[in-house]
């Protein structure tokens, strides 16, 4: 679809539509009573070669029969070539993951208004974002939506933890629906696919590190199918990465506002940061204006950039096609980055869990006080 396709009667239909298989699933669910069985039945279910657990509501085996499927558009040389990217660029995704797509997220001010009333569905912001970078590596890793792969499951678990939000969100006595829409709506999920799979390119580019067209096709089309699993709309799931560069730039056009709730999300993340990841003070600030710019750090109230690091940035090589195979050399930029994304992993995954793999669950209700 051309950019012109993304109209504004076509994104403010998007906006009251959410999706309708995770709905019913998790809608028969609670009217059973369910929840909690389903919870436990579903936490050691990882890989894609696992059984579906017996017993499951017969809504919710229709959900895990019908996702299950790849779609036949699926090209699985595609999938092998963007699955490489993870090993050569696996530090530079994370710390673009966190300093670049999840603060640009919450300067749409409707959806952060979801994910701040959201945060009483897990238990804290160090989690969710422990959890979102085991997102990455399930679907990136060697043949992560293949037979033994985890990324298909944990797709799977994801849209049900977005049909879980819709459930308790819209039944919240303050949530305007006429106003913000329907929670976790189309819109604003495929403008947060598309934090993944066109703001990480971008990123790699701020970065000094420009990837080959083929690779940037291959990596957006790994996106694409993991857009199928999660359920968005096949209207604002495009083909090729400048289709999908264009539609999120609408997007953000219709949705960037200043917002308390995507302040204080984006200042979770700068706590993470600050917190549990052994960097200087001023790099998640420097880092995160770098990526997605002034204005946008603006909006979620980004504190200036450090005078050190940035001059550590600014020093970022010309483009370098192809970084990454046998030796090349690391932007400047890339190398403030990639220690960060490094420490995403080790200390973020790892140390914030005990050591243990980040498993996705689906929360049975609201909470009052996120730990």
């Amino acid at each position: 679809m051309a950019a012109n396709g993304w109209t504004d009667e076509l994104l403010d239909r998007m906006r009251t539509t959410g999706d309708p298989l995770g709905d019913a699933a998790i809608a028969e669910t609670y009217a059973l009573g369910q929840q909690e069985q389903v919870r436990q039945m579903l936490l050691g279910f990882g890989r894609n070669s696992d059984a579906v657990p017996a017993g499951l509501p017969p809504e919710l085996q229709q959900y895990f029969a019908e996702t299950a499927v790849l779609p036949s558009w699926a090209d699985r040389a595609q999938l092998a070539r963007g699955h490489e990217l993870l090993g050569r660029y696996q530090p530079l995704i994370a710390a673009i993951l966190l300093c670049g797509s999840l603060p640009l997220c919450y300067t749409c001010g409707n959806g952060a208004e979801v994910l701040a009333r959201s945060q009483r569905l897990t238990s804290g912001v160090y989690r969710r974002l422990a959890e979102t970078s085991q997102f990455v590596v399930d679907v990136l890793e060697n043949d992560g939506l293949g037979p033994s792969g985890r990324g298909l499951r944990s797709a799977q678990k994801i849209r049900l933890l977005h049909a879980t939000m819709r459930y308790h969100v819209s039944q919240l006595g303050d949530w305007d629906a006429s106003g913000l829409g329907v929670p976790v709506n189309q819109e604003d999920l495929a403008g947060t696919l598309m934090s993944f799979s066109v703001m990480i390119p971008r990123g790699l580019a701020a970065l000094g590190v420009e990837l080959l067209p083929e690779d940037r096709e291959a990596y957006f089309h790994v996106w694409r199918v993991i857009g199928h699993v999660l359920g968005v709309h096949e209207q604002l799931n495009p083909i090729k990465f400048g289709d999908g560069a264009a539609m999120v730039d609408v997007i953000l056009a219709r949705q960037q506002r200043p917002s308390e709730a995507g302040t204080v999300l984006t200042k979770g993340v700068l706590d993470f940061v600050r917190e549990v990841l052994p960097v200087p003070p001023g790099a998640g600030p420097t880092l995160m204006r770098h990526l997605i710019g002034d204005r946008s750090a603006d909006l979620v109230e980004v504190p200036p950039s450090d005078g050190l690091t940035r001059l550590g940035l600014g020093a970022a090589a010309v483009p370098n096609f192809g970084y990454g195979k046998g030796g090349d050399a690391l932007p400047p930029a890339a190398k403030v980055a990639s220690q960060l994304g490094l420490l995403v992993f080790k200390e973020g995954l790892l140390l914030t869990n005990n050591g243990r793999r980040r498993q996705w669950q689906i929360p049975t209700g609201l909470t009052e006080s996120p730990s």
